[in-house]
């Protein structure tokens, strides 16, 4: 039997992410950079209308940080800042509301 994977929707995505946002905001916890950097990420590659990638930097920015490598961060400037929560919410809601959006950096 073949193990074929169903395509995620943007909808699904979309709450995927604002779940992710809200557990580490109920825990009360600090965004990391690493999460903060791979969840920019997806939202770049959403706004973009690539699903698939999007859901590959959401799988990166849950990755326990035992699993983690820093060939991975390495494709992000040593400058690059790390979004905020709040930050990072906005701009998923401007994803979210707009399916035509063009990408938008995050200063």
């Amino acid at each position: 039997m073949e193990n074929k994977t169903v395509p995620i929707s943007r909808r699904t995505l979309i709450a995927r992410i604002s779940r992710f946002l809200g557990s580490i905001e109920s825990r009360g916890i600090e965004l990391g950079r690493w999460e903060g950097l791979c969840t920019k990420q997806a939202l770049g590659s959403l706004n973009d209308g690539d699903i698939e990638e999007a859901e590959g930097h959401m799988n990166l920015a849950k990755m326990p940080p035992e699993l983690r490598t820093t060939s991975i961060l390495a494709g992000f400037s040593s400058e690059s800042r790390s979004p905020t929560l709040a930050e990072l919410r906005v701009e998923l809601e401007r994803v979210a509301a707009n399916e035509t959006a063009t990408p938008r950096e995050i200063s």
